[in-house]
């Protein structure tokens, strides 16, 4: 794979990590053409043979760095449909090992960000000194699903934000300074996973940052409580997975033993978020019961990960 110090530099390199496809690239992609004129920037859309589709918008957007990828590495499985974060996560990495911005800034598909993103990010980084820096991120579909989804993944970065240092940034609003990302190259190379990469820069001093004013919408397509429960389960296992390969025995055994209570301490947190961003009491009581379907799945995928998680030591770097 080629290094990316070996191209030319830009101010701005913008990576769209395909999760839904063809549509929702194309939306995530009208979003963006208009921000990056009169910008030294770059698009990049890495896709792969589960998303071919997504090729065909290349005519479309003749701006943007159609990348098809032809090693899926870590993701290379006939079961990638029951993997799919970790074809995401491959889809970050090469996207990554191609960018040449100073910046980079990252989304994905189930986003649209907001009308001034690309310039917040640009402003964010020249007017404060930290080399990552994530951002808001709003639910923009009025459906209690919806809601339960967002608030299961997104409920702490929601309007109204406020600006501060944090644990978590989201893969799905965050940029980096081009040196605080190539610091922890080793982890990243193959695949990209969120939580490995922000404990590693952690790790290295580096400071991940909220800023509100950069802002992305979430449009998630409709989906059963079913796909979504077993989608739940299997992102927590993975989660866990990866927790696992950086906790000592004892912590996994105390994860183990307290799992059952981690759908409640997790609805708990939900509900805080919602009554953060004053939602209506109709509005919560058609998402709560969903979600704390969701986090159950999720809870268990943990506990599983947990139990027998030991991931291939490459999997996850």
């Amino acid at each position: 794979m080629p290094n990316n110090e070996t191209r030319s530099e830009i101010e701005l390199s913008i990576l769209v990590t395909v999760v839904s496809g063809k549509a929702g690239v194309h939306r995530c992609l009208e979003a963006l053409r208009p921000q990056v004129l009169g910008i030294d920037a770059e698009i990049i859309v890495p896709y792969d043979i589960w998303s071919p589709e997504v090729g065909d918008l290349k005519a479309e957007f003749p701006e943007v760095n159609f990348h098809l990828i032809a090693d899926l590495g870590v993701a290379a499985s006939a079961d990638i449909p029951s993997h799919q974060h970790r074809l995401y996560d491959r889809r970050r990495a090469v996207g990554l090992n191609m960018v040449r911005g100073r910046l980079i800034a990252m989304t994905e598909d189930l986003a649209v960000p907001a009308e001034d993103w690309i310039s917040q990010i640009l402003v964010a980084h020249k007017q404060q000194d930290y080399s990552v820096i994530g951002g808001t991120i709003d639910n923009a579909i009025d459906r209690p699903m919806n809601w339960a989804l967002y608030y299961c993944d997104f409920g702490r970065f929601g309007s109204p934000l406020s600006a501060r240092n944090a644990e978590y940034v989201s893969d799905i609003n965050v940029s980096y300074k081009r040196e605080a990302i190539e610091s922890v190259r080793d982890i990243w190379q193959e695949a990209y996973h969120e939580t490995t990469v922000h404990w590693a820069m952690r790790d290295r001093g580096i400071v991940l940052r909220l800023d509100p004013a950069l802002r992305v919408y979430q449009h998630r397509p409709q989906i059963s409580l079913a796909e979504a429960v077993a989608q739940r389960s299997e992102w927590g296992r993975i989660f866990a997975e990866t927790r696992v390969a950086e906790i000592g025995v004892g912590k996994r055994i105390f994860l183990v033993v307290f799992s059952p209570l981690l759908p409640i301490l997790l609805l708990l947190r939900v509900l805080k978020h919602m009554l953060r961003q004053g939602r209506t009491v109709g509005q919560i009581a058609g998402a709560l019961p969903i979600a704390f379907r969701l986090l159950a799945g999720w809870s268990w995928g943990e506990l599983m990960g947990y139990l027998f998680g030991e991931p291939n030591a490459d999997e996850f770097k």
